[in-house]
């Protein structure tokens, strides 16, 4: 009986060298894999813009309302809240004790990823962003009419694609058909997320039909410092 038992795991093991993986493994196996690494970068990503939500000027500050008067902005920007800053945010302060709306219930916050915030004054569109001077993130713009605009508050998650995930193209490297079918899967067109590419000395997003999204210059010495040699995931989006 022992040596029937030897044998059939000797064939079993034979048959699993040679035998063909099953037909549908990407779709069951690769794929969510892929997806649900990628969820990491989401759920950091939707964290940072809660933050930025809940700490900005001037969504705390009680009876501001788009149509108060620039001294009331004033005032209430100097309240004694912290608030949303310039520069890389700190993994602590996503946690619940310092923010409990960031992070839902049962999502981890993910510390290969990394958040920043880069506000700028904008005189294009939301859509067409021009891009100025780095402004504060906690009070309007001044317009050479003499006008105040919303700051433009851009959030970037960022963080390392595994070298599992990964296929030479040229110099440098993209994501493997299992990873792009997933960020096909689980972003829109839309949605300024996928990988970083550089060109001409410019960092751009391209997403998983293509199409690259220039990448503000307050972001590069942050990209230099972690992706300037090896690839990395990114996800970019604007709240005024």
């Amino acid at each position: 009986m022992y040596l029937w038992v030897v044998l059939a795991t000797f064939l079993a093991a034979l048959a699993a060298y040679v035998l063909p993986l099953r037909s549908d493994m990407t779709n069951v196996v690769d794929t969510p894999v892929a997806q649900a690494m990628m969820m990491k970068m989401v759920v950091k990503h939707k964290a940072g813009r809660e933050y930025m939500l809940v700490n900005t000027w001037p969504h705390w500050c009680d009876g501001a309302v788009s149509s108060a008067t620039e001294p009331a902005k004033q005032q209430c920007a100097h309240l004694s809240k912290t608030g949303c800053n310039n520069g890389i945010l700190a993994d602590n302060l996503l946690d619940r004790a310092s923010c409990p709306t960031c992070l839902p219930l049962g999502f981890v916050n993910d510390a290969s990823y990394r958040n920043v915030i880069q506000c700028v004054c904008n005189t294009g569109t939301e859509s067409a962003p021009v891009y100025k001077s780095t402004a504060s993130c906690n009070s309007g713009c001044s317009q050479a009419d003499g006008s105040i605009s919303p700051t433009l508050r851009a959030l970037l998650t960022y963080g390392p694609i595994p070298k599992r995930w990964l296929v030479k193209d040229g110099d440098w490297w993209k994501p493997s058909g299992d990873l792009s079918t997933a960020m096909r899967k689980h972003f829109g067109s839309s949605q300024i997320a996928g990988y970083l590419v550089q060109k001409s000395g410019a960092y751009y997003v391209r997403n998983y039909e293509g199409s690259d999204f220039l990448i503000p210059t307050q972001f590069e010495h942050y990209l230099d410092a972690q992706c300037n040699t090896s690839p990395c995931f990114a996800y970019l989006s604007w709240n005024n």
